[in-house]
């Protein structure tokens, strides 16, 4: 449980790190975030977006990139998620 707590955390660094201002931070975080496997990066982004106590710009950064994967992916991703994370 610590393990998943620490990634999610990691997360939501990356999530800020990818809406930085700076040119070579943001490059990096998108690259971090596109070696993110599907499945995974869909459960953190649903974690991040349910998550009231994080900051708003995170939280509006991981709708629009839950968006993006969900119109782009779906038929790849959405069928190998868990049915909890379905029907969160």
């Amino acid at each position: 449980m610590a393990a998943a707590a620490a990634e999610q955390q990691q997360f939501y660094l990356l999530l800020g790190n990818l809406l930085s201002p700076d040119n070579v931070v943001r490059k990096q975080a998108e690259e971090t975030y596109e070696n993110i496997p599907g499945q995974s990066k869909i459960t953190f982004l649903l974690q991040a977006i349910r998550n009231t106590t994080a900051a708003e710009e995170a939280r509006q950064m991981a709708a629009v990139l839950l968006r993006r994967l969900l119109s782009s992916a779906f038929d790849e991703v959405y069928p190998a998620l868990p049915s909890d994370v379905q029907t969160a």
